[in-house]
């Protein structure tokens, strides 16, 4: 028997209303969710195996075009293919530039629509990593040459490389201003009282101290550059910007180790002994370097150096959080809130961290830190309340109110607290040097999404209202069928909102460094790195040095893909 058409559009709702409210308790599936297969083969060390996968899951054009070939330039960097490595990062550094003349008007179009749908054009701390590893592939390119030529070739490309990061850093600190402006404006007494009132108003929260506005790893990594090259001068420059980057703020705000402080200024001192000006080196090195650093320095005039780079970690998967967002026309206002039986303790965090009427100063601390004051939060019953006041005339002569009604699903994109990882040990004969954390991608992502969660939101509750109202407009012409019709798009709506959880997972969570000065000869080097979670993972590697060489040995430390056997793991500890 044929159904009425009522009936039909009846049972498409009952439909859509299940497919719903599996969204909201589960979500959208999110890019991290869509390549972890060839993440994982990737921590597996089946290096083929994940670029075949990655090479499935994403496409060389399109939306995810800067993705493909940043992630598969990575793998081709620790397939130890440092030339195709290169290939793929030039042409990702093409797509990062030109996606940054895309024009206003077709970002806005996409972000209301869904910001998935439009092409990623990556972060501000993500592009100069795509330098980093361009000038480690002329590094590894100058260690594995055949012939003297090639290997000059090789220094050169990293010393034009150091250059282009040289002005990318430049532009950074002209538009977000240096560390050391930043330190003087907290220091003026205005500011201070802004931040007195910014707390008073609710925002608890001083974005100012979260921008990516320098890059002490990437000067420093410049300054490895010439010194190579034998261009001391601009390696001392380079070096001092680290050690200023670093001393002025760059350290404490990305929860690095203050000893890269110190060796930053060694290094500056060294340089300018190299150049020949010993009497103002002392005088810094008096100021700047402890006692035993300056008994140091003497042996490190024409030794043999090597400098280990550790890559410790995979970067953090951005995910999504699904909010309900409802009109509250007593208190004239909009309200959100985490769904309550479809939020974990993490996305409750950073929602009370970032958007709830709370009143605890230290939160965001305790997030940057995976500290265990996140344990003590006040997580249960959290609103954001948004008072419109007289805006609220506008929201009724739009029917907004009632297009929003009691319930709409907003989706906002968040991270984990991302808990450091454990020490790192360099051993070389009897001796044993511990590493330095020097950068921290991981928490320069979580810190990037902070900076943009006020964007997010709004960006977030317009999208919603948008699609609410429109939904509402169909229901006005839709007849004896309006309501349905209404329904119908307002889940439709919902179904198809996802926040932006894209991002370049093969970074390292973060990086570590140590230099050692070492006799002509051959020398076995052993890494012991403890990984997140209780993983341990020792490398090694042998090296033939002469006097005045420099050699850098690159390591990717991942934890396995396996569950640890706690006894196995203690029983390498101890070897």
């Amino acid at each position: 028997m044929k159904q009425p058409p009522s009936f039909s559009l009846r049972n498409s709702l009952n439909r859509l209303l299940t497919v719903a409210g599996v969204v909201v308790i589960s979500g959208c599936a999110t890019y991290g969710s869509g390549v972890q297969q060839a993440l994982e083969q990737v921590q597996q060390g089946d290096l083929t195996v994940a670029e075949a996968s990655f090479k499935q899951t994403l496409q060389p054009t399109g939306n995810d075009a800067l993705l493909y070939h940043l992630e598969l330039g990575v793998v081709k960097h620790l397939q130890g293919d440092f030339a195709a490595s290169n290939q793929l990062l030039n042409q990702a550094e093409q797509i990062a530039e030109r996606l940054e003349t895309v024009s206003i008007t077709d970002s806005l179009a996409v972000l209301m629509s869904n910001p998935r749908q439009g092409a990623y054009g990556g972060a501000e701390f993500e592009k100069m990593f795509i330098n980093y590893y361009k000038a480690l592939n002329y590094f590894g390119l100058a260690q594995t040459a055949t012939s003297r030529n090639d290997r000059l070739d090789a220094l050169d490309g990293a010393r034009i490389e150091s250059r282009r990061l040289i002005i990318r850093l430049n532009d950074l600190n002209s538009r977000k201003g240096t560390y050391a402006e930043q330190k003087s404006k907290d220091e003026q007494t205005f500011s201070q009282l802004l931040d007195i009132f910014d707390a008073l108003s609710g925002n608890m929260v001083d974005m100012d101290q979260l921008v990516y506005r320098d890059d002490a790893m990437a000067h420093y990594l410049t300054g490895i550059s010439f010194e190579m090259n034998g261009e001391y001068d601009d390696a001392r420059i380079s070096y001092q910007k680290a050690a200023q980057s670093y001393e002025d703020g760059f350290a404490t705000q990305f929860r690095l180790d203050p000893e890269m402080i110190s060796q930053a200024w060694f290094d500056v001192v060294r340089m300018m002994r190299k150049s020949g000006d010993k009497e103002d080196a002392n005088q810094l090195a008096k100021r700047k370097l402890s006692k035993q650093q300056r008994a140091e320095l003497k042996r490190w005039d024409d030794t043999a150096q090597v400098i280990v780079v550790e890559h410790k970690g995979m970067a953090p998967h951005r995910k999504e959080m699904n909010l309900e967002m409802s009109a509250n026309a007593t208190l004239q206002s909009f309200e959100l809130r985490p769904y309550l039986f479809a939020t974990d303790r993490n996305q409750l965090a950073w929602f009370y961290v970032l958007y709830a009427d709370k009143l605890i100063f230290d939160a965001l601390t305790f997030y940057l830190d995976a500290d265990a004051g996140l344990l003590d939060l006040p997580l249960v019953g959290l609103t954001k309340t948004i008072y419109l006041g007289p805006l609220w005339d506008q929201v009724m002569d739009l029917g907004l109110d009632q297009a929003i009604g009691s319930s709409m699903r907003i989706t906002v994109p968040y991270y984990d607290p991302v808990p450091a990882e454990g020490p790192s040990a360099l051993l070389v004969g009897d001796r044993s040097y511990d590493l330095y954390k020097s950068s921290n991608p991981a928490q320069m992502a979580v810190q990037e999404q902070i900076l943009n969660s006020s964007v997010d939101i709004q960006m977030a509750l317009a999208r919603a209202s948008l699609k609410a109202l429109t939904a509402a407009q169909v229901a006005q012409v839709g007849g004896e069928f309006g309501g349905l019709l209404s329904a119908v798009g307002k889940i439709t709506a919902q179904l198809t909102d996802a926040a932006e959880t894209r991002n370049w997972l093969l970074l390292p969570s973060d990086v570590r460094i140590r230099r050692v000065a070492l006799d002509a000869g051959t020398h076995q080097l052993t890494l012991d790195s403890q990984l997140r979670g209780g993983y341990h993972k020792r490398q090694q590697t042998t090296v033939t040095v002469e006097s005045g060489d420099i050699h850098l040995w690159r390591v990717r430390s991942l934890k396995p893909t396996a569950v640890p056997d706690p006894n196995a793991v203690n029983k390498r500890i101890a070897q």
